[in-house]
């Protein structure tokens, strides 16, 4: 008996986090749009515009983070 084609189909790996992330509804100008997408589809394996947007978002915070330009504020000094 042969397997029925179906059963022969090879499903995309996905990554997905084992969080649900809240949904954040933003509007982009559709230049930002094409920037976007051409970006995402340099990326090897090409990715799609919500991991584009993602990972942009995600590099972003790590540069921040670094950003030695940023210091906490002054304590005030006791006398």
């Amino acid at each position: 008996m042969e397997k029925s084609s179906y059963d022969n189909i090879i499903k995309p790996v996905r990554k997905r986090s084992a969080e649900t992330g809240k949904l954040v509804g933003v509007r982009l100008q559709s230049e930002q749009i094409k920037a976007i997408d051409a970006w995402a589809a340099k990326q090897v394996p090409p990715v799609t515009r919500p991991e584009a947007i993602r990972g942009m978002v995600d590099a972003m915070l790590h540069i921040l983070a670094k950003d030695l330009g940023e210091k906490p504020p002054k304590k005030a000094k006791g006398k």
